[in-house]
C-alpha cells in the first residue's frame, strides 16, 4: 500500500489508543492494585513521549531530506539543459529558471544547517558551478554566431566570386574566337597565334581558380559544422592545398589587369580560411568552448552526488534514532509488563490472557514486525513490505515509516526519470545484461520497438553491426571488475517508430543504483550530419562535373568550329538557368529570414508541448502540435515555390493562368518589400474568369522577378518608394506593365537596355543579362518586351502576350 492510501484512509487523532485498552481492560477485571496501574500508565507514558519525539523532531528532518534531494535532482536535470542551449533567450529562461532551484537550495541549506553539517559550503561551490557554466555557455553562443556571420560572408563572397569569374571566362572565349578568326583570315597568323595560346593559359588559369574557389568554399563551409578537432585539422590540411593551388594560378595572372578584381576576392577568400578569425579557428574556439561546458557538467554532477551523500547521511542518522527510540519503546513495555505480572494473584489469569491475547499479538508482534521493516528498509531494500492495520500508535509509526519508505523512492525513481525525460538527448538505461529499463521519448523514436514487442535488448533495436559490438560490450563489461568498467561509443543505426532506419550515434557508460550496476545509453540522431555530408560532397562533384564539361566544350568549340551555333544556343539556355539561380542568390536571405521565424515558432511550440506532456495536459499538448503542423506546411509551400521557379523550365507553350504566376513571383520579394519600405500596388482582372496567356510558367515567371528586381533596384534611393504591376486584356492580346517610382533610364542608353551584359548598376551589383534574357524569353513566347515610358517621375516595361 502506498503512502498516498494510506493518507487517503487516515481515520484522523487515535481516540481509543493502547493505553485507553489496556487502563480498561486493567479495571474490568478488578483486580489489579493502584500501584500495579500506575506502574503501567508510567510505562505506556514513556512509550507515548517516544514516539512524540519521534513525530516532533525526525519526521521534519526526513521531509527536509525529501526536499533537498528534489531541488538537488532539478538542478541535476536542468543543468545539462543549460550547458546545451542554443539561443540568448533560451539560456536566459534556463538560467533564471536555475536560479529559482539554487534559492531554494539556498534556504533549505540555511533551514537544515544544524543537523546537516557542511551542507551550505556546498550549495556555495554548486551556485559557482553554475554560474561557470552559464559563463561558458554564453562564450560558446558567441563563437557560433560569430562563425554564422562569418559564413553569411562566405555567402556573398561566393557571389561575387562567380560573378568575377563567368566575363573573365567570356572575354577569353571572345579573344580566343577573334585569333581563330585570324587564323582562318590567314593574316597576321603569327600574332594571332601568340594571342590564342596567351588567352589559352589565361582561360585555363581561370577555369582553375574557380575550381579551386569553389572547393575551398566548400571545405570553409564545411569547417563550420565539423564535430571534433581532429575532423577540423583533416579539413585545414585539405583547405591549405587549396589555399596554395590558389595562390599559384593567381601568379600566373599577376600581369593581366582584368585579374585584379579577381586577385582580391581570393585575397578576402583566404582571409576566412586561415589565421585568427577564420571560420575553421572560430569553430575550434567554439568546439573548446563546448568541451569545457561538458567538464563544468561533469562538476556539477559531483557537487549534487555530494549533496545526496550529506542527505543519506542525514537519513541514516534519523533511523538510527529511531531504533533507539523503538528500543526503548521495547524497555518501557517490558517494565509495564512485568509490574502487571506482579500484581494479584486473583489477576493472575486475566493478566496472562490479555497480555497474551492483546499485548503479545496486538503490540509486540506488529512492533517485530515493523522493526524489521525498518531494519530491511534501512539496509536498502525500499520494497520492504510494512503491516498495516489498526487504529492506534503503532499502526500511525508504521504509516509514517510507510510514507518515508515511499518518499524515498518516489524521490529515487523521479530524479533517474527527470534526467531521462527532460534530456535533450536520447536517454535510455539498461541493465547489467543490455536490457532496457527506461527509455525516454527522444530515444524512443531513434531505437523503436518491433512491432508488439517489449522493450527487451538494446542490441535487439539496433542494426546487426550495431548489435554485435553492443552485445560484445555488455559482455566484458559484465567481465570487468567494477572500479575499470568500460565505456562504448559507435555510429550505427536504429529504427522509426515506421519502422525506417536512422544513423544514430550511441554511448554506453556505466553507473550504479541500490548497489547494482546500471548502464545508461545516450543516443544521437546523425540524420541532418550526414545529409549535410553527402550533399557537400554531392556539390563539390557537381561543380566539379561542371567546370569538366565547361573545360571540355571550351575545347571542342576551338576544334570543332562548324559546331558553333549548337553550342551557343546550349550557351544561352545556360545563360537563362544563371540568370534565374542569380535572382534567387539574391533572394536567398529574404527567403531565410521567412523561413527561420516558423521554425524558431516550432521550437517554442515543440518545447512547452513537452512540458505539458510531463504535466499530463495533453489536450493543450495537442494544440501545440496543430500549430507545428500549420508551420510546416507554410515552410513546405515556401521550399516547394523555390524549387519550381529553380527547375530547368519546358520548352513547350502552353495555357498559364496569369494571377499565380504574378504572385508567385511576388512571394520571393515579400521580406525584401517589407525592409525597404516598398509601396506595392497590384491591379489584375477580378471578373471572375481566370486571365490566362501563351507562355511557359517558369520562364514567364522568370521574366517577371527580373523586371520586379530591376524596380526595386531603381526605387532604392527615391524619395517615394512605389513599385506597381498591372494587367489588361484585349481581343487577343494581355498587356502587363511594371511600373517603377524611381529616377528613370537616361536618354542615351534608354536603347541598350535589352543588350547582352549591358547594365547601369555598380561593379559587382549585376551581369546585365536580366533584361536580355527576359527579352528573348518573351520573344519565344511570340509576344514582346519594351520600355514603355521612362523620364523623373519613374519607368514603366510594358510585356505583350497572346491571350490563350
Amino acid at each position: 500500500m502506498s503512502a498516498e492510501a494510506v493518507a487517503g484512509r487516515d481515520p484522523g487523532p487515535v481516540r481509543f489508543g493502547i493505553r485507553a485498552r489496556l487502563l480498561l481492560a486493567f479495571v474490568a477485571v478488578a483486580a489489579l492494585s493502584v500501584v500495579a496501574c500506575g506502574l503501567g500508565w508510567l510505562s505506556y507514558d514513556r512509550l507515548g513521549g517516544t514516539l512524540d519525539e519521534f513525530a516532533e523532531n525526525h519526521l521534519p528532518a526526513l521531509g527536509l531530506a525529501a526536499r533537498l534531494a528534489e531541488e538537488g535532482g532539478s538542478i541535476i536535470a536542468t543543468a545539462p539543459i543549460l550547458a546545451n542551449a542554443q539561443t540568448e533567450q533560451e539560456l536566459g529562461a534556463i538560467r533564471d529558471a536555475l536560479g529559482r532551484r539554487l534559492a531554494a537550495l539556498r534556504a533549505l541549506a540555511a533551514e537544515g544547517e544544524r543537523g546537516v553539517p557542511g551542507l551550505r559550503p556546498l550549495v556555495d561551490a554548486l551556485g559557482h558551478n553554475l554560474t561557470d557554466l552559464d559563463a561558458t555557455v554564453r562564450h560558446r553562443l558567441a563563437l557560433a554566431r560569430r562563425n554564422q556571420e562569418g559564413i553569411e560572408r562566405l555567402r556573398w563572397l561566393h557571389a561575387d566570386f562567380l560573378d568575377e569569374i563567368e566575363p573573365l571566362v567570356t572575354d577569353a572565349r571572345f579573344n580566343i574566337q577573334s585569333a581563330l578568326d585570324l587564323v582562318e583570315a590567314g593574316t597576321r597568323s603569327a600574332e594571332a597565334v601568340r594571342v590564342l595560346r596567351a588567352e589559352s593559359r589565361r582561360s585555363e588559369a581561370v577555369l582553375q581558380i574557380g575550381a579551386n574557389g569553389n572547393l575551398a568554399v566548400g571545405l570553409i563551409a564545411r569547417a563550420a559544422t565539423l564535430a571534433t578537432t581532429e575532423a577540423l585539422d583533416d579539413n585545414a590540411g585539405f583547405l591549405e592545398e587549396t589555399a596554395d593551388r590558389l595562390q599559384r594560378d593567381l601568379a600566373t595572372l599577376a600581369d593581366w589587369a582584368d585579374g585584379v578584381s579577381l586577385a582580391q576576392l581570393v585575397a578576402r577568400l583566404l582571409e576566412l580560411a586561415r589565421g585568427e578569425g577564420s571560420v575553421p579557428e572560430l569553430r575550434r574556439a567554439e568546439l573548446a568552448a563546448a568541451d569545457q561546458g561538458q567538464g563544468l557538467l561533469a562538476e556539477n554532477r559531483t557537487l549534487v552526488a555530494r549533496l545526496n551523500g550529506l542527505i543519506a547521511q542525514q537519513v541514516q542518522s534519523v533511523e538510527t534514532t529511531s531504533r533507539a527510540a523503538a528500543a526503548r519503546s521495547a524497555q518501557a513495555i517490558a517494565e509495564g509488563r512485568s509490574a502487571l505480572l506482579a500484581s494479584a494473584l486473583v489477576s493472575l489469569l486475566v493478566a496472562v490472557l490479555v497480555a497474551w491475547l492483546y499485548v503479545n499479538r496486538s503490540i509486540i508482534s506488529r512492533l517485530t514486525r515493523l522493526g524489521s521493516a525498518a531494519h530491511e528498509i534501512a539496509a536498502g531494500n525500499l520494497k520492504a513490505d510494512i503491516p498495516l492495520g489498526g487504529n492506534d500508535e503503532l499502526s500511525q509509526m508504521a504509516a509514517a515509516l510507510l510514507v518515508f519508505r515511499d518518499t524515498a523512492i518516489a524521490v529515487e525513481e523521479a530524479n533517474a526519470q527527470a534526467i531521462i525525460d527532460n534530456a535533450q538527448a536520447g536517454l535510455a538505461t539498461t541493465d547489467a545484461d543490455g536490457v532496457i529499463e527506461f527509455v525516454n521519448p527522444l530515444a524512443a523514436a531513434l531505437i523503436a520497438a518491433p512491432e508488439g514487442g517489449a522493450d527487451g535488448r538494446l542490441a535487439d533495436r539496433l542494426d546487426p553491426a550495431g548489435a554485435r559490438r553492443a552485445e560484445d560490450f555488455f559482455r566484458a563489461a559484465r567481465a570487468a571488475p567494477d572500479e575499470a568498467a568500460p565505456s562504448l561509443s559507435i555510429l550505427t543505426a536504429g529504427r522509426r517508430p515506421n519502422g525506417r532506419p536512422v544513423p544514430i550515434q550511441v554511448g554506453i557508460r556505466p553507473f550504479r543504483r541500490r548497489q547494482q550496476q546500471r548502464f545508461i545509453v545516450t543516443l544521437t540522431d546523425m540524420t541532418e550530419r550526414v545529409e549535410a555530408q553527402q550533399l557537400l560532397e554531392r556539390t563539390v562533384a557537381e561543380r566539379t562535373a561542371d567546370l569538366r564539361t565547361t573545360n571540355a566544350r571550351l575545347e571542342r568549340s576551338i576544334a570543332e568550329h562548324q559546331r558553333a551555333e549548337r553550342d551557343l544556343r546550349d550557351t544561352q539556355a545556360e545563360l537563362v538557368q544563371a540568370g534565374k539561380l542569380a535572382a534567387l542568390g539574391q533572394l536567398a536571405a529574404g527567403v531565410g529570414h521567412e523561413l527561420n521565424q516558423p521554425l524558431s515558432a516550432i521550437r517554442s511550440y515543440a518545447h512547452n508541448g513537452r512540458k505539458l506532456i510531463a504535466l499530463g495536459r495533453v489536450a493543450e499538448a495537442e494544440g501545440n502540435l496543430g500549430k507545428i503542423a500549420d508551420l510546416t506546411a507554410r515552410m513546405a509551400n515556401i521550399t516547394n515555390h523555390l524549387k519550381r521557379f529553380a527547375r530547368r523550365p519546358d520548352t513547350r507553350l502552353g495555357a498559364v493562368e496569369l494571377a499565380p504566376v504574378v504572385q508567385g513571383a511576388l512571394s520571393l520579394f515579400g521580406d525584401r518589400l517589407r525592409e525597404e519600405a516598398v509601396e506595392l500596388v497590384v491591379e489584375l482582372p477580378e471578373d471572375g474568369v481566370p486571365l490566362r496567356v501563351r507562355a511557359e510558367e517558369v520562364r514567364l515567371e522568370q521574366v517577371l522577378v527580373n523586371l520586379l528586381s530591376n524596380a526595386l533596384d531603381a526605387v532604392a534611393g527615391a524619395p517615394q518608394r512605389r513599385v506597381a504591376i498591372a494587367a489588361e486584356a484585349a481581343d487577343d492580346t494581355v498587356r502587363i506593365m511594371v511600373r517603377d517610382s524611381g529616377p528613370g533610364i537616361p536618354d542615351a542608353v534608354a536603347g541598350q537596355v535589352f543588350d547582352p551584359f549591358f547594365t547601369t548598376k555598380p561593379v559587382g551589383a549585376g551581369l546585365g543579362l536580366g533584361l536580355s534574357i527576359s527579352y528573348n524569353i518573351v520573344r519565344d513566347f511570340g509576344g514582346a518586351l519594351s520600355v514603355a515610358e521612362s523620364g523623373p517621375g519613374g519607368t514603366a516595361f510594358l510585356l505583350t502576350l497572346t491571350r490563350a
